[in-house]
C-alpha cells in the first residue's frame, strides 16, 4: 500500500557549497553566495574545493545592528560541531522552537593561512 505524503511536505534538495580560495580570502561557492533561507530543515553540505585541505565553520546568533554586545556563539546544524578542521561537513539545520517563526544565524568558514569568508546568513523558518 502506497503512503501518501501530506500536502506541502516536499523534500528540499540539499544546499551544497564548495569552500574555495580566491586570492588570499576564503569564498563560499554555491547558490546565493552561501546565504541560506530554508524551510523544513534541509541538508546543508560543505566540501573543500581545489587547494583547500581543511576548513572550520563558526556560527553566532544574528543580532540587531544596535546591540553593543558580541553575538553569542550558536550552532545552526543538528550534527555536532566538529572539534577542529574538516574536509567536508553535512547536516540538517536545527528546527525553530515551538512557537518561534524562524531562526537566524550568521556563519563563516575559515581555512588556515587565509582570511575567513565574509559572514553569511542562515534563516530557518
Amino acid at each position: 500500500m502506497a503512503v501518501k505524503k501530506k500536502a506541502g511536505r516536499k523534500t528540499l534538495p540539499p544546499f551544497e557549497f564548495t569552500v574555495a580560495i580566491e586570492g588570499t580570502k576564503v569564498a563560499i561557492v554555491g547558490k546565493n553566495d552561501g546565504n541560506i533561507r530554508a524551510r523544513k530543515q534541509p541538508v546543508v553540505k560543505f566540501v573543500a574545493g581545489p587547494g583547500v585541505g581543511k576548513f572550520k565553520i563558526d556560527a553566532t546568533e544574528f543580532q540587531e545592528n544596535d546591540n553593543p554586545n558580541r553575538p553569542p556563539k550558536a550552532w545552526p546544524f543538528k550534527k555536532a560541531k566538529p572539534a577542529g578542521v574538516v574536509s567536508r561537513f553535512s547536516s540538517r539545520l536545527v528546527r525553530p522552537a515551538r512557537g518561534a517563526s524562524l531562526l537566524i544565524f550568521k556563519y563563516t568558514v575559515a581555512v588556515p593561512g587565509f582570511s575567513p569568508a565574509d559572514p553569511v546568513i542562515i534563516i530557518e523558518q
